[in-house]
């Protein structure tokens, strides 16, 4: 099982953070540009791709999905700060859905939901026993686990045909 998870930054100047795994083998990047993240999911052909950003068609809005994740921190799409890492993300998830099956994840819900949530992520990763450089790489993981968990059936779907946001049961 090939997954890969991307913690999307709304803007290339920001580091957006991937988790690739593959037989058990984690590998984390940290990468700008949609050039780097197409080329490295190009290059995996991963069975599934996690993506931690809003993807939907048109303008940004509140879906139902982002109202019953509020109480996890989810913010809606709509506000100006989310509205160009909504875009970015439904960009790119058009251009990888055309290679394999994307799914939309909120790696927040997932630690909380786990019982492994630290707002001071080195405790996250210190729980998870793994090796990452920036709370981004740390999000992408559990991107990548929220997808592994999807394909084993250990997860709902929350939401409507707006848009559903996949987390562990």
């Amino acid at each position: 099982m090939k997954t890969i998870g991307i913690d999307l930054a709304g803007k290339t100047i920001n580091p957006t953070g991937m988790c690739i795994i593959k037989n058990g083998k984690m590998e984390f990047k940290t990468v700008y540009s949609d050039k780097q993240i197409l080329g490295l999911c190009e290059e995996f052909k991963p069975d599934i791709i996690a993506i931690d950003a809003p993807i939907m068609q048109g303008e940004p809005r509140v879906r139902e999905a982002d109202r019953i994740l509020k109480k996890y921190g989810a913010f809606p799409p709509s506000l100006a700060s989310m509205k160009s890492l909504t875009l970015r993300g439904s960009k790119i998830a058009a251009k990888l859905a055309t290679q394999t099956n994307i799914i939309e994840v909120f790696p927040t819900a997932t630690a909380k939901i786990l019982g492994i949530y630290n707002k001071n992520y080195k405790e996250t990763v210190a729980k998870l026993s793994i090796k990452v450089k920036n709370k981004h790489e740390l999000d992408a993981y559990l991107c990548c686990l929220t997808a592994k968990m999807f394909l084993e059936g250990k997860t709902i779907e929350m939401g409507n045909s707006s848009g559903k946001i996949i987390v562990p049961k």
